[in-house]
């Protein structure tokens, strides 16, 4: 646990008197650890307008059957619910309280046994009614009343359902898991392995079982006890910078042998964290900002929109970690190489969430550029529950295809690639960071989202971290993002390591994209999104081949001159990207164990036409002709959780259909045709209740 000493209170903060005018302007490149600022808000959808509210939906009823003679919670899943929508129950109105836009509870008195309608009233609209059961039958649920665990260990608990009336029809779902956990539904066991921040916390976790005939539901209590206690990071320095909006903290993060080797344990390392005084009341995003290669010192750079956290990896380990047997011995066979560096950035991560209650920890994300750009990946994906958002560049992302000096160098904290030091698990330290891996193997990486920019003519990182085969694998990491379907908007140009592309300059990909402070698209840890695959508007990066204009170099790969148009030696568009302009509306997510919803479009907005032939467009304008073509598959759902070969119905405007949730419960649906006005992509578990609701 951590504690809040040396933090500045907000009543102290109240009376500083502060020029809040002016805003800071960062430089870009390789080792700008800052980043650039939050981008301003997107404009308004503008004729366009906003979605709809969704249809007034009633899908399921919960507990069916209730139990009769006593008083009863009823918990309604749908969608188009609102604030004012009200439970009606044989002609009376029940006290509700309003969820979500899918979710709504309702208190009953005690009734007798028999069917009741239950309808919901929204406004002068109700919805179509369905039946309540009283004082039937129904399965029961065998659980404790609760599971405790120490960090890092794991715990798996069997779930159990009996007086099931069709066995062949019960399906059991779990809500409101703690983040890392994970559900296998057909062996009906709950896993989780919690990581040391998040000791002394607790969730409830409901589970819901129906037989085909009754639903029920009971809950029981996740307990992690706070067993691995590093020491916690001191406020050393405040500084109060006038116009910036924001306050910088300098911390002291003390190590022990948890945080550091036994060698190196009880060394300092500075961080330095920057926090907005005008806070909303729903809090402000996290942002962690990994700095390059050669940094001295910890990022400064605040905003006045988000809490920044600038950790430091002064020995350049790429942020992963280090040998246990350094100091003293070098890395040498049947050794170990943790994960060190990770453990010391989610230390300050966790300290932050703990002390400052304006931190929304559902909307963390991690930054970084060329080293702090692998960085970004490795964590964002390998502790994917901590994190909302990826935004990583100029990162290579396969370890063991770093150039040979780099390899040199990371031979001398992780050990030769070949001797295979441990990472953890079993896995070697080289393999830990071979991300189109970790998305093959982790259903927790693959529902990350990343945005991702690399340069054609970088010769520091060249374009093959993005196109170059894995030996583990025999994918790059775009065809693993693509092949497994996963959130990802990547863009190249024939830009440098940090240095802009000579004919589009920076930032030509989008004049909107913000899932972080934007109005759509937006990116939460607990909520769903659709991840957008093979794209009818995807540019071609090329497959990692040559074109002729450059011979390969092991250093630069086919980098030409960055200050030459056009010379680049890789194949491919000399530009372009991967889902580009294809948008979802954050709030129009409705996610139930009955049904998944989110409006989709294309973003069709300003911009200019291409500089020059075979370049791409600037901004947001789209050139080629509406509807796009594009598979979209939900990811991060929090209750619409799929068992490997379910069919799944699924509807989008007219368009009707099915499909089957692959091995690892995901589904796919293929070539939606997207348009510049927004439609509902809604799944259901029965084709019949798609055809009769729509």
């Amino acid at each position: 646990m951590l504690s809040c000493s040396g933090l500045v209170s907000r009543a102290c903060l109240s009376v500083v008197s502060l020029i809040l005018a002016g805003c800071y302007t960062g430089l870009s490149g390789a080792n700008d650890e800052s980043g650039p600022p939050p981008p301003p808000p997107p404009a308004s959808n503008g004729p366009l307008g906003v979605p709809e509210v969704a249809p007034l939906e009633l899908d399921a009823l919960s507990p069916d059957p209730a139990p009769g003679g006593v008083a009863f919670d009823l918990h309604l899943t749908g969608a188009g619910f609102t604030r004012s929508s009200v439970v009606v129950v044989a002609g009376q109105e029940l006290p509700t309280t309003f969820v979500s836009g899918g979710e709504l509870h309702a208190h009953s008195g005690p009734r007798k046994r028999g069917e009741y309608p239950v309808f919901v009233r929204r406004d002068d609209e109700d919805s179509r009614p369905l039946t309540l059961a009283v004082d039937r039958s129904a399965p029961r649920i065998l659980v404790p009343a609760q599971v405790e665990v120490d960090e890092d260990t794991e715990v798996g608990l069997a779930i159990d359902v009996v007086d099931v009336a069709d066995p062949a029809a019960l399906r059991v779902h779990l809500l409101g898991l703690p983040p890392g956990a994970t559900w296998d539904e057909p062996t009906r066991r709950f896993s989780f392995t919690p990581d040391f921040t998040q000791g002394g916390d607790t969730w409830t976790v409901t589970v819901l079982a129906h037989d085909g005939e009754s639903r029920v539901e009971t809950t029981f209590d996740v307990v992690v006890r706070d067993t691995i206690r590093p020491p916690a990071p001191e406020i050393i320095d405040t500084e109060f910078l006038d116009g910036s909006g924001y306050v910088r903290y300098t911390l002291s993060q003390w190590t022990d042998d948890y945080l550091d080797s036994p060698g190196y344990a009880g060394r300092e390392f500075t961080a330095k964290i920057m926090v907005p005084l005008e806070v909303p009341p729903e809090g402000v995003p996290v942002r962690v900002g990994l700095h390059g290669f050669a940094t001295a010192n910890p990022g400064g750079t605040g905003s006045a929109s988000e809490i920044r956290i600038s950790p430091h990896d002064p020995d350049n380990t790429y942020w992963w970690g280090y040998a246990t047997s350094l100091p003293e011995n070098p890395p040498a066979a049947g050794g170990a190489a943790p994960d060190y560096t990770v453990r010391r950035i989610l230390h300050l991560v966790e300290y932050v969430l703990r002390n400052y209650p304006e931190a929304d920890p559902t909307r963390v994300h991690i930054y970084g550029s060329s080293m702090g750009g692998a960085g970004a990946m490795v964590i964002g994906l390998l502790r994917a529950r901590h994190f909302a958002y990826v935004d990583a560049r100029l990162g290579q992302a396969i370890a063991r295809n770093h150039r040979p000096g780099r390899i040199t160098q990371l031979s001398g904290w992780w050990g030769e690639p070949e001797l295979d030091l441990d990472g953890g698990g079993g896995l070697a330290a080289w393999d830990h960071m071979d991300l189109t891996r970790a998305l093959v193997e982790s259903s927790e990486a693959r529902d990350q989202f990343l945005f991702l920019k690399h340069g054609k003519d970088d010769p520091t990182i060249h374009f093959g971290a993005a196109v170059l085969p894995s030996a583990r694998t025999g994918e790059s990491f775009y065809a693993a993002l693509q092949q497994l379907h996963v959130g990802h908007f990547a863009v190249w140009d024939e830009g440098g390591h940090g240095i802009a592309d000579p004919v589009l300059g920076d930032g030509w990909w989008t004049g909107s994209w913000s899932p972080i402070h934007g109005d759509e698209a937006t990116l939460r840890r607990d909520r769903a999104f659709p991840a957008f695959t093979a794209s009818s508007l995807d540019d071609d990066p090329g497959v990692g081949a040559g074109n002729g204009k450059q011979d390969w170099s092991d250093n630069a790969g086919f980098a030409g001159d960055v200050d030459v148009p056009g010379d680049t030696g890789w194949e491919g568009a000399v530009a372009g990207a991967i889902g580009r302009f294809l948008r979802w509306d954050g709030a129009s997510v409705v996610d139930t164990v009955d049904r998944l919803q989110f409006a989709l479009r294309v973003h069709a907005g300003d911009g200019s036409n291409p500089p020059a032939p075979g370049y791409p467009s600037e901004g947001d304008l789209v050139l080629a002709e509406l509807p796009a073509y594009v598979d979209v598959t939900p990811r991060r759902t929090q209750a619409f959780r799929c068992r490997p070969g379910e069919r799944i119905a699924w509807a989008f405007g007219k368009a009707r259909g099915e499909v089957v949730a692959g091995p690892d419960g995901s589904v796919t649906i293929p070539a939606l045709p997207l348009t510049d006005t927004w439609t509902t992509l809604v799944l259901r578990r029965s084709l019949a209740v798609i055809t009769a609701s729509h």
